[in-house]
């Protein structure tokens, strides 16, 4: 049913049949993903990890940037699929939503965010709250400041840190669409709202997955830094860390809903 709102973007529709979705299912099998998806913000990280350890390819979602190939694995005896995921709420939802219309039922997001204090680079952090300064989560939840992370998933990351011995440190992250309007004042207001980092999807898949009945979970690692609001520092963009976050992330989705 659609409730309207003051503004489009406000207006919620309960209704969880659309018809994109529709012919995903329609054109796939409902199990031609295993249940388990590694959605990685990391580059060429995921095409290298696909070649160099002999993933196959279940199935290619065809897009006007490229097409996504779905690579499947096993991993701890546990069936995986992972697929690069591209930059932005809207875009990486498309991706999502492929998935589970595709047989996923547990995601792990992983990829990199800026730190908003003295998070040092490479930092492995655990989001347990995010921020939705993003348009993408208002059409799957009612307009709210944050989306709370199931605990249940989130104590799944954590539980493959630890087992990997990796620090780590929860935080609260700000998802936001527009990454060249971080100016020093919203910066600074969207610090005094708790976040400690902020990234451009946590959010947005969070009420995706909450709106589908999936459990999801994200691993972020600290890349550039806004803490200084006079300069940018942009460090080494986190790329030293791709490699082991999406070792974590494979350990991580294993535990998630098991």
């Amino acid at each position: 049913m659609l409730t309207r709102g003051e503004f489009p973007i406000l207006d919620v529709d309960t209704d969880k049949n659309d018809l994109i979705g529709g012919w995903d299912r329609e054109a796939h099998a409902p199990d031609t993903l295993p249940t388990r998806l590694v959605m990685a913000f990391l580059g060429p990280t995921v095409d290298q990890f696909a070649a160099e350890r002999g993933w196959e390819t279940a199935v290619e979602l065809e897009s006007i940037t490229r097409d996504f190939p779905y690579y499947v694995t096993e991993h701890r005896g546990e069936k995986v699929a992972i697929v690069l995921a591209p930059l932005g709420a809207p875009a990486a939802v498309q991706n999502l939503e492929f998935g589970l219309n595709l047989g996923v039922k547990h995601v792990v997001a992983v990829g990199s965010c800026g730190a908003l204090h003295s998070h040092e680079e490479n930092a492995m952090l655990v989001p347990t709250r995010a921020l939705r300064d993003e348009g993408t989560s208002y059409h799957y939840a009612p307009a709210a400041d944050w989306i709370e992370l199931e605990p249940s998933s989130v104590q799944a990351v954590k539980d493959a840190l630890v087992a990997a011995n990796r620090e780590f440190a929860e935080v609260a992250t700000w998802t936001t669409d527009g990454f060249y309007r971080e100016t020093p004042a919203v910066i600074e207001a969207r610090k005094e709202a708790g976040c400690d980092v902020v990234d451009m999807e946590c959010s947005a898949l969070a009420a995706a997955c909450a709106f589908r009945g999936a459990d999801f979970a994200q691993l972020l690692y600290t890349a550039d830094s806004l803490a200084d609001l006079d300069a940018h520092d942009p460090r080494g963009w986190g790329i030293a860390s791709r490699a082991t976050a999406l070792d974590l992330a494979l350990d991580a989705v294993v535990r998630l809903g098991a």
